[in-house]
């Protein structure tokens, strides 16, 4: 029984040790395996990263190439810029760069560099440089009479519109309409004069501004006959177009209203008046005018240069449109 059991024993103890033989080689095997997966892993990450390298190897001898090849072009540069700075001292270049100062106007410049080129290049064509400075100097000189003449424009010009203001404040009376929401700029002046014997016609500007700030014109005109005894009888002209032309050139129309005229009769005097209104661009064209010319057309032609007041009247009341 004894033997019996020992034999079994060794026999389980043996069984016992293969199997955990067994399972040990089972072990190790998986861990080689897992072992050998984790060597080919590293080994793909070892590849990839020489890949790389090698790729920036690469560009960095690129770039080094490019670096090469712009540093031999900034050489190149220097070197042209070198020679061009030597041409651009050549006298023949700098009389060209003269040239172009004076076809731009810049005549002082001009004179400078002339100046320059007869120092630096004492015998180079000395005739030439005399002769075109002596252009620019002439040139300059007419240049600064140029500027003074304008300087003296603008400062009588600055007084003229102070004479102005001062005149519009005199002469120029303004009348509110609060019912119909106008204001009224009209002349104090005497606008009617004399052109006949027995004749005398009247033409006033003025100009009206609404409560929206538009501003308008007006033309009031007259025309009276009056007798001065019973051997005269006045005449009726019936006009219906009046025409006003400037020392510019510039000219304006207008239309008479026949309808709306007033006309005035006694037993010594007929008169005519109308109020029309006139077109607001073309009397603005009249600013600055030294003289005004009246043509009035009816039954018969008068003609007749605005007097003294009448163009002064005219004038105020234009220049008024801008200071509003």
């Amino acid at each position: 029984m004894n033997i019996f059991f020992n034999i079994n024993k060794n026999k389980f103890i043996r069984m016992v040790f293969y199997i955990l033989f067994l399972f040990m080689l089972v072990i190790t095997g998986c861990e080689k395996k897992e072992m050998k997966n984790q060597i080919n892993f590293l080994q793909e990450e070892v590849d990839g990263l020489e890949g790389e390298l090698n790729h920036l190897e690469q560009k960095n001898k690129d770039l080094k190439t490019k670096l090469q090849y712009m540093s031999s072009l900034e050489s190149e540069l220097a070197m042209m810029r070198a020679k061009m700075d030597s041409v651009s001292q050549l006298p023949a270049t700098l009389y060209s760069k003269a040239h172009t100062y004076f076809e731009n106007k810049e005549y002082k410049e001009c004179m400078a560099l002339l100046i320059l080129i007869s120092e630096k290049y004492p015998d180079w064509d000395r005739g030439k440089i005399e002769k075109k400075y002596d252009l620019a100097y002439k040139n300059q000189e007419e240049y600064e009479k140029e500027l003074a003449r304008l300087d003296k424009i603008e400062k009588r010009k600055k007084k003229r519109e102070a004479q102005m203001l001062d005149s519009i404040e005199k002469f120029v009376e303004i009348i509110k309409d609060e019912k119909l929401g106008l204001t009224y700029y009209k002349t104090k002046r005497v606008t009617v004069c004399q052109v006949e014997h027995t004749v005398s016609f009247g033409i006033e500007l003025y100009m009206i501004l609404n409560s929206e700030n538009k501003k308008s014109f007006r033309l009031k005109s007259t025309y009276i006959d009056k007798s001065g005894s019973d051997y005269h009888e006045p005449q009726w002209m019936n006009y219906n177009e009046i025409e006003i032309i400037s020392d510019k050139g510039d000219r304006i129309i207008i239309d008479v209203n026949k309808s709306k005229k007033d006309m005035v009769s006694s037993k010594f005097i007929n008169q005519e008046m109308s109020d029309d209104l006139i077109d607001t661009d073309k009397v603005l064209n009249f600013n600055g005018s030294n003289r005004l010319r009246v043509y009035f057309k009816g039954k018969y032609l008068y003609e007749f240069d605005m007097t003294y007041d009448q163009f002064n009247a005219f004038r105020e009341i234009l220049a008024n449109y801008d200071y509003i």
